[in-house]
């Protein structure tokens, strides 16, 4: 019973993705795998309970979909942190499932009773498919487990040139996805008992639901970061300590088309709407929006950033509110407003941040600076 409720779960889950309202690409991603998930349980399931004399093709289908599992999580890990469009070419993870299937055409096409007879048989005159299929498996946990972790990883680091804000995008659901499947594989891999296997991939399934739907509400809102325009968005260069971002920033743009008196005009513009418009307060402020205000390239605007302000753009939006709040604090009706209060409207989105980048950039905690008496 515990993995006949995986399947219908699993197909539930899949059922809430492709009717919930914006749906996304990753939405589309994480309802096929789900699916195919439920079809590998139910494969098992239908095993266990012999049900092998009346669906052999479809249970012995179900025993290739592993192979889904390291492309469908790479897919949409890639999705949920790319601002990348949709390429046929993702198709091309898939072709190992196909393939594998293709090595088992004969047994598809084998009489029903036949069919039969070879599972009864423990797959008996297959033993080199069954065998380079198992080994197929393996593998394709082991790339696409690191691919993922790689592919987190790099957008980890990205973040800073495109978010304004860090601490309210959700990268543990990311994480606990390739976490619980490096599991599975761990267990595929070290041990042979097959209803320990399904029974952490029904598992997978259960907290997936909860939480999904509990703390990231993936399966009732559009979860990547980069909101609806997602082919309007381009990342550009990795992020660096502090002391090699201008050395990097230079080797990055040596090919920029951008001349030193496009960058001068970019940043004097940038520098008037920021002092003027003060579009920092909007806690949610993206690289492509300031660059969407200025009508230019966001790559064009990182390097304006970089090279200009030897920082970049996360630190600077965060300069500008440490300004704007210790202006605000200097004025007389602010001393009825707590100091958060007062953050908040300044753009920060949480205490912690806040206290951090009030830290580097004044060297002193709120609290202290509050000490400080006036000259």
């Amino acid at each position: 019973m515990l993995f006949l409720s995986g399947v219908f779960l699993a197909l539930f889950l899949a059922f809430l993705l492709i009717t919930k309202r914006n749906k996304s690409t990753a939405d589309f991603i994480l309802a096929g795998w789900l699916a195919a998930i439920a079809l590998n349980l139910a494969g098992h399931y239908m095993l266990l309970t012999d049900q092998y004399t009346l669906y052999p093709s479809f249970i012995f289908f179900g025993f290739s979909l592993p192979l889904v599992y390291g492309p469908f999580l790479y897919l949409y890990i890639k999705r949920q942190t790319s601002p990348d469009s949709f390429s046929w070419k993702s198709l091309l993870h898939f072709i190992p499932v196909v393939v594998c299937n293709l090595l088992f055409l004969s047994f598809y096409l084998a009489p029903f009773e036949q069919r039969v007879e070879i599972f009864k048989n423990h797959g008996k005159e297959f033993e080199p498919e069954m065998l380079l299929k198992l080994y197929s498996i393996y593998i394709s946990g082991i790339v696409y487990v690191v691919l993922s972790f790689r592919t987190l990883y790099r957008f980890r680091k990205n973040m800073v040139q495109q978010f304004s804000n860090t601490e309210k995008i959700n990268f543990d659901w990311l994480l606990y996805l390739i976490i619980w499947i490096t599991v599975i594989w761990g267990l595929v891999l070290f041990t042979d008992q097959v209803n320990i296997i399904y029974g952490a991939v029904t598992v997978f399934i259960v907290w997936l639901g909860y939480f999904g739907i509990k703390q990231v509400q993936v399966f009732n809102q559009p979860m990547s970061v980069f909101g609806s325009n997602t082919e309007k968005i381009n990342l550009v260069f990795e992020n660096k300590d502090e002391e090699e971002l201008v050395d990097l920033a230079e080797k990055k743009y040596q090919k920029s088309t951008l001349t030193e008196e496009s960058i001068d005009n970019i940043h004097s513009r940038l520098l008037l709407l920021l002092n003027d418009e003060k579009p920092f307060i909007n806690p949610n402020i993206t690289l492509n929006e300031l660059a969407a205000m200025l009508d230019v390239h966001p790559n064009y605007l990182s390097q304006v950033i970089n090279s200009k302000e030897e920082k970049n753009f996360y630190e600077l939006i965060n300069e500008k509110r440490i300004e704007e709040f210790l202006y605000r604090i200097s004025l007389p009706e602010s001393r009825q407003y707590t100091l958060l209060s007062i953050a908040f409207e300044c753009g920060f989105n949480s205490k912690t941040s806040f206290n951090r980048n009030f830290k580097k950039y004044t060297g002193v905690t709120p609290s202290e600076y509050q000490k400080i008496p006036e000259s």
